[in-house]
């Protein structure tokens, strides 16, 4: 992966962050997941939070997207002076190995760029953009379906990775069932850092925490985007403040969150399985 790939996008994340704005909160009461509006496919990682951060910065309202050459297919140009935005592609590659003997697939990784359909292609008609999310009583079926254990006491929301339960406060508590539902599946980010799921150290220490956070958070907002439910969850300013210094230092910084953020993703959504 291209150094100035990464750079680009740390400090696209940098400047909305300093802006007062979260890449992973949706403007709009949905959020959906960005998608190519050929293959119908969504993106996901990093693309995902790549292409909000960039709808966000550039005013974009719609969530498809395109490639040059797949515009170019439907008969679609891109206008005149815009810009795409990089997305890394996975490609396998066959090759022998160590030995000789046996041909084995090996992947790597190439930045490619995608544009806006809506507001930067012009020469397709296109349909409506779907609504491409699960009703909310899937979201009920994926937290039984973990198994995890779900406390409703007190008024605090955490998970206690000693004895492995989430605490709740009773939804009443809130004032929504959306931040309800925003703030349990941070918690359920957090309980897959246990050795018999994902298995994700934290360091116990503040930048430790801060990256759990983080990923946390990214985790949280790509979960609620496969329900449609706006992740709004309400960040400190020592977080913040953490982050931008962390991304300015380290630019695998997001790329370690939103690897980790996938990865926990996954394992809950296996459990549906």
């Amino acid at each position: 992966m291209k150094q100035d790939y990464k750079e680009k996008i740390t400090n696209q994340i940098v400047t909305a962050l300093e802006q007062g704005q979260i890449p992973w909160i949706s403007p709009f009461e949905k959020q959906l997941i960005p998608m190519n509006y050929l293959t119908k496919r969504t993106y996901n990682g990093l693309n995902l939070l790549s292409l909000w951060t960039t709808g966000m910065m550039s005013g974009f309202t719609g969530n498809y997207w395109i490639g040059f050459r797949q515009a170019d297919r439907l008969g679609g140009r891109v206008r005149k002076g815009e810009k795409g935005t990089p997305i890394t592609i996975c490609c396998p590659m066959k090759s022998k190995d160590e030995d000789e003997q046996e041909e084995v697939i090996k992947n790597y990784y190439k930045t490619d760029y995608v544009f806006n359909l809506y507001s930067q292609i012009e020469g397709i008609d296109f349909n409506a953009e779907p609504v491409n999310y699960k009703p909310i009583a899937e979201l009920d079926r994926l937290i039984t379906a973990t198994g995890m254990r779900i406390r409703h006491q007190g008024e605090r929301a955490y998970y206690s990775l000693d004895e492995d339960f989430i605490n709740m406060p009773f939804m009443g508590k809130f004032k929504t069932q959306t931040a309800y539902y925003q703030t349990l599946a941070h918690e359920l980010i957090h309980s897959t850092m246990q050795s018999t799921r994902c298995n994700r150290v934290m360091e116990r220490n503040e930048q430790g925490r801060a990256l759990e956070e983080l990923t946390a958070e990214i985790g949280a907002a790509f979960l609620l985007a496969e329900f449609g439910v706006k992740a709004d969850l309400q960040n400190t300013s020592a977080y913040v403040q953490s982050w931008i210094k962390a991304l300015k230092n380290d630019t695998n910084y997001i790329f370690k969150a939103s690897k980790a953020a996938t990865e926990a993703v996954k394992w809950l959504k296996e459990k549906l399985t």
